[in-house]
């Protein structure tokens, strides 16, 4: 036999179950799901099927499937989008890197060593499983949400800006070869689209190998304790936010000052530099003192909206332009 192991799996059951028969009418054509869906969307279906047991398969289930299939393929184009004109063979060095730049490399890590295991196994679900769950908790919900402002109002070719791009590449790299293996047409295409190194074959995101972890950008256990404690806060943040937009108080988030209260062993927010902080949160400003426990209250930032990052601050110019904003312009000109 040409194969060293072989995997089986039990009987393919529709929604309910039931095996599929053709006097039950409940079976379901291939060919027909991937005119519908495409074929990508069926070897997803395969791969986040726990063989283990019967394998259900319903368009229901399809429709979930390609909620996720999109997560992951949005996530690739909002890395694509970010990554025109950037050099990988100019990559920032971890010690000029951002530390949330660092917190999401680090993540990634923790994402590559899950993988590798689960491919080792032959858990092939928990593979496509641990890749959604990082798209969307990791970077959608987070890590892509703070950077935009980086992306889009620092300097093009600024240390801040290239210390997320970097990330950027290191995780769109990373994250189309560990799933190329399953979804092989979608992330040919994101590979077909992106920049590469030198000592990278650009023929076919399958004729490269997987990136091991990336040790050199990794915090520490104690620095990631400390980031554990700055999503609690945002968390916190983002409730007070939700309800004050609830009750028209503000608009959208950089309308809003908050005022923070934190317990003695989150301190260290107090010692932050407030305007870093602030964008963490996603807002304008931000006031940090020591209590008893995390208490945030949101008011109207003070001064004026920049015209270009839309950020509310006693320091904008009269021509409507944040210092940052205004600084960056003269390096267009």
């Amino acid at each position: 036999a040409p194969f060293k192991e072989c995997v089986t799996h039990g009987w393919t059951v529709d929604g309910e179950g039931r095996a599929m028969h053709k006097s039950l009418g409940n079976g379901m054509d291939p060919n027909q799901l991937i005119k519908e869906y495409g074929a990508d969307i069926v070897r997803l279906w395969a791969g986040a099927s726990d063989y283990h047991a019967d394998v259900r398969c319903s368009k229901e289930i399809f429709k979930q499937l390609s909620q996720n299939y999109l997560k992951f393929r949005n996530t690739a184009k909002f890395c694509l989008d970010n990554l025109t004109g950037f050099d990988p063979e100019q990559l920032v060095a971890a010690a000029d890197m951002q530390e949330l730049d660092r917190w999401a490399v680090t993540r990634l890590n923790s994402l590559i060593r899950r993988v590798f295991d689960s491919y080792d196994a032959y858990e092939f679900h928990a593979v496509s499983h641990a890749i959604n769950d990082f798209c969307v908790v990791e970077l959608s919900s987070f890590y892509l949400d703070i950077i935009k402002d980086r992306l889009y109002c620092e300097e093009k070719d600024g240390l801040k800006r290239r210390s997320a791009q970097t990330a950027l590449w290191l995780i769109l790299d990373t994250i189309t070869k560990l799933f190329a293996p399953i979804l092989a047409f979608t992330c040919d295409e994101i590979w077909q689209a992106m920049p590469h190194r030198a000592d990278q074959d650009a023929r076919n995101v399958v004729l490269n190998e997987m990136n091991k972890p990336f040790a050199d950008y990794a915090l520490s256990e104690d620095e990631m304790a400390k980031w554990d404690k700055i999503i609690d806060v945002r968390t916190a943040v983002n409730g007070v936010l939700e309800s004050a937009r609830n009750e028209k108080k503000i608009g959208k988030s950089l309308e809003a000052a908050v005022e923070l209260t934190v317990p003695a062993e989150d301190a260290f927010l107090e010692e932050m530099d407030q305007a870093d902080l602030a964008d963490l949160l996603i807002v304008s400003q931000v006031e940090v003192t020591v209590g008893q426990a995390i208490q945030a209250t949101v008011e109207n930032a003070a001064g004026d909206k920049c015209q270009r990052c839309w950020k509310v601050l006693p320091t904008v110019n009269g021509e409507g332009l944040c210092p940052r904003c205004a600084k960056v312009l003269t390096t267009l000109v």
